[in-house]
């Protein structure tokens, strides 16, 4: 027997073709939203999601590891984006007596007030951008196509992929 190694295949030009407009589209639908929730809720994207996700999480303060996992940012960053959240008095952060190693992360009032009005831009801007071009049908197949991909490459998180 010989010990020939079989080269796996490239990707091919229609790979590399739709690769690209995947990364088009996220670009162009993120640029969109961002612009509207900076302009009517001075939120970037970033912080828009990290209020989003406290919100889901409602019945429990997140912790800020959870959160930098579920937005798949460094802790640095996420600690950067919080920082901004709670100077606005958005959210709160608290570290435990009994565990001072973990920092607990809650909405405030107002953090709820301005994520319920940011919400709103926020599924209005997608609907245009998104909703009105693809029929229900095309978005449960694409919503599907793009499980797959996470599934097989080891990076599906319920909590981070289907937090709603």
């Amino acid at each position: 027997m010989s010990d020939v190694k079989v080269k796996a295949p490239a990707a091919g030009q229609d790979q590399v073709t739709t690769w690209i407009n995947l990364h088009q589209v996220a670009r162009v639908l993120q640029a969109k939203i961002e612009e509207r929730l900076r302009a009517t809720a001075d939120l970037s994207w970033a912080e828009f999601e990290l209020l989003m996700r406290l919100q889901v999480a409602a019945t429990r303060p997140l912790q800020m590891s959870e959160i930098a996992a579920q937005l798949v940012g460094s802790p640095s960053g996420t600690t950067r984006i919080a920082d901004r959240l709670e100077k606005d008095g958005l959210i709160i952060r608290e570290t435990p007596r009994e565990n001072r190693r973990i920092v607990r992360v809650e909405l405030t009032e107002k953090g709820r007030n301005v994520l319920t009005a940011a919400d709103e831009i926020f599924r209005g801007t997608l609907q245009q951008a998104f909703g009105d071009h693809l029929a229900a049908g095309e978005v449960t197949e694409l919503r599907g196509l793009l499980r797959k991909l996470l599934e097989r490459n080891g990076a599906w998180q319920e909590a981070r992929c289907a937090p709603l």
